[in-house]
């Protein structure tokens, strides 16, 4: 690589000079290359152990009496810096011999190196503005280093020690998008350790004596890795905790990933650092714009711009606060510095105005560099913005984008629906109120409409504590849907998507589905006590929500526990307000609660065992042996308490959960097992602790809410607690639970819940494939680790995802490409020269369902014939796998040879014997005719007029493999005529090493070739009559092939046919015949009998990976 031409005053310091001209030297670094030495030793510990890592080749401009030289040319490898080499003494050398002086050399030389880099310029733009010098060296060392690819990008570097044993290697910690590795050199002993984000169960920082101030590495084959000594220990943990959750959210959802923000390369910025790597800025963007949302309730697709220092103007007290303006796409938000003395949220869709206000004659004035922003309904002024223009000049920026993206015509509204959305359900049944209860909510209503006139209304409120303290107080239920929307975010999604709830119920109301079928089972079941879901209204309502929800998510669709919480949704929100706020639930303040695993579910399990340790850690080890957490997580959480407390009572409890998010159901159900600790603490079983716990929920009253009925099978249980006092105590006892905590511990239960998940899966799999016996068990668990590690390496379009109603070895689907890898690394039969065909068919032959994958049994099965199984069953296979349509006549006359093994002499000689033999033969055919194909007589002439000969035939001989050793299934294998017996005897033969000594293995493989040879010219009088008569898959074979003749001749190309014209038409062998006759041969016999080594095979195909290349798929062909 050439670069910018630098003073060097001293060359030969750690260098070693390798070729040299009169202008040019060519030099290597010590340390590097094949030479040994104390120097070099310490040299290469230096680069490694100090952040200086030169490159290892350089090519240094001189002239004869000059002491200075200048560096022209540096490379990474060798190859790289001699094609620099060759370049000057090809390009330059004759052209300086025609200077007068040195300096105009010199001169020159810089000049030309300088206009070859201009030139280069255009093709690297991007790069030069993505990532530092530093950086592009680092991540070319990186992939060198591991053997990793390109498309495995380097996120960031770091200097720290790794304990081996007890003993630290200091080196450097590589942190790419979906690896860790680290890389130590100590007086030439290498340290190379890679594990991959997805392998990771538990990530956590520990301080002991052994591992003092380290960062701990778990993974699921339980080894423990410690890291210590971290320059910058906090970002190294963030950036690893970061990329391991971007691993696991791909492990729930395959469709998930991780692609790079090229606006920020864009994007009008300032004081951004731009010595990060493009990545370590793009991830950093990603957890503050994550943080962000959680923090202001806002799209998951919002992303922030950038944030700054100033003052809110709050005319409710008269006062500036100070705190920080953000800004992002679609929102203009402000938080107080003291933490929730006032916060702010200015949708752009709803600005007006937005100018620098004029500046104050007085010195220090607190409305100094100001900005006021002015909506419909009310105006804010910010102040003490240091960068004030700049800040105008973004907001106007993002203001033109929306009001932009706002003339995009939405939805249309002329259809004409069958339908329409109902406002909420509780003004059509109104549900009766005490008279102490209707004062209640009367003067709830008034102290919300005075909060309302001094603070504001709709997204744009002020949130202070007073907003906080009537939350908690309870929402007046005239007014919950609209708080609801408020606080909980959904207004802006439902904003930001005008139409979209009618157009989606459209698409699916009606749509014969597996989503639709649930919800029509669950849709009685939905507070059937109301009545609202007795009657039609409120049923049909129910199922316009949830069938849309299902159509908007099918990652999701449908899960149970949906239906209660839209049933209440609905009551108190508009139609279309309950279905934006189930959306929020589902994705942002429950995520990945209601899909078929209940992830989040299991997540948020763990993370309230860990939270009761910690506060309660008695009860938490009674509860603990009565294994009760698992199940009373699961109950409260997923309907938000809603199933095991009164309606009445759990919306208060809703009301919370939409104001402060998912903290609130941690610190009632805190408080909940609190106040029954006594009493949980001496139950003698999980059946007393839970009816404890069910009559406790079950007796929190509500006197300031409706009397709903309650079902008609459940008795009134004791009144325990009203439901505004549990919610006051949750408050006081456990408040200091933040949303940026509950965020953490989920990140770490995440870890351990998906790993569990998928050994589940991955024990279920070797469970259902061991029963066919083809492999250990030991073996299917090191072939599936191998499957699966390589389908999360390649960067192809991940196939349907898993359904669990499916068997369960369909969780893991190999296409072609590492079929052919797998094949080629662990099946003997993979050495030979016909390996890639062989592949093929085998692949063709095992893909029952024409999808173009197979499933992890199909494979096992494939590998497991052909590497462990009987000889005859192999033989069996290897017979099959030579019989039309497996082997096609094309691929007779054009066989496919992998890697360019050459066949030995003697196999040629052997063939051309054995074809001459059939030449002698007497036999007349045709030029250009095709040799008929004998079938069986396994299908009957009622399936011939339904299905194709070729489709009768694969499922004849795919019969054979279903059968094993079933004498009926060698009735099913269909006779070889003499073109296909030549083209199985050739790969039978090539199997061999191709050894002139052993004359035994090749006079038996010849003889045994002539035998059948032979048995399959006397065999063709017996066979011709009776199967003409019978066989009712002969005349469409017969039929298929003539058209096959009538269309080959002449070939594609237009040439004459290569068809043999010496081919016996009626000559032909049963299964029968070549086992008997191939297994009297010794060395078959001994071939096809030896079980392969599979763990080896797997472990050398494992290190391929690392050796040369990240995915086994990235092998352009089959090497053996």
């Amino acid at each position: 690589m050439w670069i910018k031409p630098q003073e060097v005053l001293l060359a030969n310091a750690f260098w070693v000079t390798e070729a040299a001209t009169v202008y040019f030297v060519l030099q290597r670094r010590k340390g590097h290359g094949k030479t040994k030495g104390l120097s070099s030793i310490l040299v290469g510990t230096l680069d490694s152990v100090f952040d200086t890592k030169p490159p290892p080749f350089r090519i240094l401009h001189q002239t004869p009496s000059s002491e200075v030289y200048w560096v022209v040319a540096c490379s990474l490898t060798h190859d790289e810096i001699l094609q620099d080499w060759e370049w000057l003494q090809s390009n330059l050398m004759d052209t300086l011999k025609s200077f007068d002086t040195e300096d105009e050399i010199t001169e020159f030389v810089c000049c030309k190196i300088q206009s070859i880099i201009a030139n280069n310029v255009p093709d690297c733009q991007f790069a030069e503005e993505e990532d530092p010098e530093s950086f592009k060296t680092a991540s070319f060392t990186y992939h060198q280093l591991f053997g990793l690819p390109s498309d495995d990008k380097l996120v960031n570097y770091y200097s720290c020690s790794y304990w081996k044993g007890r003993l630290p290697r200091q080196g450097w910690l590589y942190l790419s998008v979906n690896h860790m590795c680290f890389y130590a050199y100590i007086l030439t002993k290498e340290t190379k350790l890679i594990i991959r984000w997805a392998d990771i169960i538990e990530l956590g920082k520990t301080n002991s004596l052994l591992f003092p101030d380290s960062i701990r590495v778990v993974t699921r084959d339980n080894k423990q890795h410690h890291f210590s000594m971290f320059l910058r220990k906090s970002e190294t943990y963030s950036l690893m905790e970061q990329l391991t959750n971007i691993a696991m959210k791909r492990l729930i959802d395959e469709k998930s990933g991780f692609n790079e923000d090229r606006e920020l390369l864009h994007k009008l910025s300032k004081n951004v650092s731009k010595k990060k790597p493009f990545l370590k800025r793009d991830l950093d963007a990603r957890a503050h714009s994550e943080a962000y949302r959680l923090q202001f309730r806002l799209p998951g697709s919002e992303k922030l711009d950038g944030c700054i220092d100033a003052t809110l103007w709050t005319p409710y007290d008269k006062r500036d606060v100070w705190g920080k303006i953000f800004l992002s796409q679609n929102y203009l938000c402000f938080e107080s510095r003291v933490r929730q003395l006032v916060s702010l949220v200015i949708p752009l869709r709803e600005v007006q105005v937005v100018e620098a206000a004029d500046q104050s004659q007085a010195s220090f004035s607190p409305t100094d560099k100001s900005i006021l922003v002015i909506t419909p309904y009310s105006s804010f002024l910010f102040a003490q913005i240091q960068d004030r223009d700049f800040v105008v000049q973004k907001i106007s920026e993002l203001l033109a984008r929306t009001k932009l993206n706002s003339l995009t015509p939405g939805a249309s509204s002329a259809i004409t629906r069958s339908w329409s959305p109902q406002p909420p359900l509780m003004t059509l049944f109104k549900a009766p109120l005490s008279q102490e209860a209707s004062i209640k909510q009367e003067a709830k209503e008034k102290q919300w409409e005075l909060h309302f006139t001094e603070f504001g209304r709709g997204v744009t409120i002020y949130r202070t504590t007073e907003t906080a303290k009537l939350v908690i107080q309870g929402v007046p239920q005239s007014l919950r849907g609209e708080v609801w929307l408020t606080f909980s975010g959904a207004i802006n999604e439902m904003a930001m998507n005008p139409g979209l709830y009618k157009s989606l119920v459209d698409q699916s109301i009606g749509r014969t589905c597996q989503a639709n079928e649930e919800i029509e089972r669950d849709l009685h079941r939905s507070l059937p006590e109301h009545p609202a879901f007795q009657s039609d209204t409120g049923i049909s309502a129910l199922r316009r929500v949830l069938s849309a929800y299902a159509s908007r998510n099918p990652q999701i669709g449908y899960c149970q526990a949906m239906n209660i919480v839209a049933s209440v949704l609905l009551i108190y929100c508009s139609e279309e307000s309950a279905f934006w706020q189930l959306c929020n639930v589902c994705e942002s303040l429950l995520p990945d609660y209601y899909d078929r695993r209940v992830v989040g579910a299991l997540v948020d399990q763990g993370l309230l065992e860990e939270l009761a340790a910690e506060h309660l850690p008695t009860l938490h080890a009674k509860l603990q042996e009565l294994g009760l957490i698992r199940v009373i997580s699961l109950s409260w959480f997923l309907t938000i308490f809603l199933s095991v407390m009164p309606t009445g009572s759990a919306v208060n409890i809703m009301d919370c959960f939409f104001y402060d998010g998912a903290k609130v159901i941690f610190q009632i159900a805190l408080t909940v097992l609190e106040w029954n600790q006594e009493k949980l603490l001496n139950c003698r079983d999980d059946g007393e602790a839970m009816q404890i716990l069910t009559d406790y929920l079950g007796g929190v009253f509500n006197d300031e809410g409706p009397v709903l009925p309650r079902p008609v099978d459940s008795a009134l249980p004791p009144r325990s607690i009203s439901v505004q006092t549990l919610i006051y105590e949750a408050y006081s006892r456990y408040g200091s639970l933040t949303i940026g905590r509950i965020e953490r511990l989920r990140l770490k239960h995440r870890l351990r819940v998906v790993q569990h998940l998928e050994e589940g899966i991955e024990k279920n799999v070797i469970r259902s494939v061991i029963v066919d016996k083809y492999m250990t068990a030991e073996e299917l668990q090191e072939l599936l680790s191998l499957v699966r590690e390589e389908l999360m390496s390649q960067r192809k379009a991940e196939p349907d995802r898993y359904d669990p109603t499916q068997p369960p070895y369909e969780a893991y689907r190999v296409d072609f490409e590492l079929f052919r890898i797998l094949f080629g690394g662990l099946s003997p039969w993979g050495k030979c020269s016909q390996a890639e065909s062989l592949a093929a068919r085998l692949f063709r032959l095992m893909d029952r369902n024409h999808d173009g994958y197979l499933n992890f049994r199909e494979v096992v099965q494939a590998i497991g014939i052909t590497a462990t199984a009987d000889a005859a069953q192999r033989l069996k296979l290897l017979y099959t796998l030579h019989l039309p349509p497996l082997l096609s006549p094309v691929d007779i006359d054009s066989p496919t040879h992998s890697d360019g093994a050459e066949v030995a002499a003697e196999a040629a000689d052997f063939f051309d014997t054995m074809e001459q033999s059939f030449g002698s033969l007497d036999m007349s055919v045709s030029a250009g005719e095709e040799p008929e194909m004998n079938l069986s007589r396994s299908v009957s002439v009622n399936s011939q007029k339904e299905d194709s000969w070729e489709v009768q035939s694969m499922g004849s001989l795919r019969s054979v493999l279903d059968s094993k050793g079933s004498p009926l299934g060698m009735k099913n294998v269909p006779r070889m005529s003499q073109r296909h017996f030549i083209a199985l005897w050739k790969t039978l033969y090539d199997m061999f090493p191709a050894q002139p000594e052993e004359q035994e293995i090749y006079h038996s493989i010849a003889s045994i070739g002539t035998l059948l040879l032979q048995l399959g010219d006397v065999g063709k009088k017996f066979y011709g009559e009776r199967e003409e008569s019978e066989d009712s898959l002969l005349i469409a074979a017969s039929k298929a092939q003539t058209g096959a003749q009538i269309q080959r001749s002449p070939d594609r190309n237009g040439n004459p046919s290569t068809s043999s014209s010496t081919a016996d038409p009626d000559w032909a062998i049963s299964v029968e015949q070549f086992l008997a006759s191939a297994l009297n041969g010794a060395p078959i016999t001994d071939f096809f009998s030896k079980r392969a080594n599979l763990l080896e095979a797997i472990a050398t195909l494992r290190n391929r990976r690392f050796n040369c290349v990240h995915s086994l798929s990235d092998t352009p062909v089959l090497k053996v």
